[in-house]
């Protein structure tokens, strides 16, 4: 039997040693495998990944991330599952991958709408709340008008609209590049749209189509079924130079009006994110980017692959941002 003097010796030893072990525990803890899949990522992904598209199904928002998410999950191993979460100008859904798990396995596929929905007031976060991914694509699109209308030309509506201030109708999702569009023309020509709110791209392709709106930007992913059923007709081209895939149609600066803008469509993660997934995510992109038949695809449907791997990425939105900024200046939206 111990004596007490000896047990009493003994007492600190083993409270060190129980300490060493509590120890010892939470950096294993630490060390170990976490949702990321590998404390630095390089497990990442062992598991299915939801890629939100704040759009519904249908757009050509939806079109391009689905056709992102195919080449994905080939790169990764893991099925990418698109996810619409329509609302809001996109915000809905970018809200709900702002709040999400920062482990890699919910992505957004955003464009611009996140910074015009910002810089108008409609929402309180930017492109770096979120962790940007990769830029890649890039579209132009054209202003349609149904097949019915008067007019065959900008030149044509530009006049009728002169003539008729704020009668024109002219169809946009709030807080998305469709409502910079008419907002720019205005600013660029003088003439006032009547603009009418919808709540995503196949909403307006609808009205447009049904000749509920006289005016809409469109672009041949989004227009596609529309044009092919002789819906729809073609009136200008928000590009510098004319689309490959509609070349018959002149840009809006070969018929008087100094105007250009595109819509720049990336994937982003949420903050905090590690960067061991961003990269791995960002060069899986890339491998993406660079198939023929993706570029090809996307080429056909009038959207240019303009990939940006996240540091260039970075780069490019804090410019967006300013150039946004200073082009909704100019037509009055703020």
């Amino acid at each position: 039997m111990q004596s007490p003097e000896r047990r009493a010796r003994r007492a600190p030893f083993k409270r060190i040693l129980i300490c060493l072990s509590v120890l010892l525990l939470f950096v294993g803890a630490c060390a170990s495998p976490n949702s990321s899949g590998g404390a630095e990522g390089s497990d990442y992904p062992q598991k299915a990944i939801q890629l939100i598209v704040p759009w519904s199904a249908g757009g050509d928002t939806d079109a391009i991330f689905r056709l992102v998410g195919e080449g994905l999950t080939e790169e990764l191993g893991q099925s990418v599952v698109i996810r619409n979460v329509a609302g809001g100008g996109g915000s809905v859904g970018a809200q709900q991958a702002l709040n999400a798990e920062n482990d890699g396995y919910t992505l957004l596929a955003g464009h611009d709408s996140i910074a015009i929905s910002n810089l108008t007031g409609q929402t309180d976060f930017g492109y770096f709340d979120f962790e940007p991914v990769a830029l890649m694509t890039s579209t132009y699109d054209f202003v349609a008008t149904p097949a019915d209308s008067p007019w065959n030309s900008m030149e044509e509506m530009i006049k009728d609209a002169e003539t008729n201030p704020g009668k024109v109708t002219f169809g946009a999702s709030i807080g998305s590049t469709s409502e910079l569009e008419p907002a720019l023309i205005q600013a660029a020509t003088g003439v006032q749209f009547n603009i009418v709110g919808y709540q995503d791209t196949a909403a307006r392709m609808q009205a447009l189509a049904g000749s509920h709106v006289d005016l809409g930007g469109v672009s041949v992913v989004a227009g596609k079924e529309y044009l092919d059923a002789g819906k729809l007709k073609l009136l200008g081209y928000f590009g510098d130079e004319r689309s490959d895939a509609v070349p018959d149609v002149p840009t809006l600066k070969e018929q008087g009006i100094d105007v250009s803008t595109a819509t720049n469509r990336g994937v982003f993660a949420p903050k905090g994110t590690p960067d061991a997934i961003v990269e791995k995510l960002s060069t899986a992109m890339e491998k993406v980017a660079s198939s023929e038949d993706f570029a090809t695809t996307l080429r056909n449907l009038g959207t240019e692959v303009n990939y940006m791997g996240h540091k260039d990425y970075r780069s490019f939105l804090q410019k967006n941002t300013k150039e946004m900024e200073s082009a909704m200046k100019k037509a009055g939206m703020i």
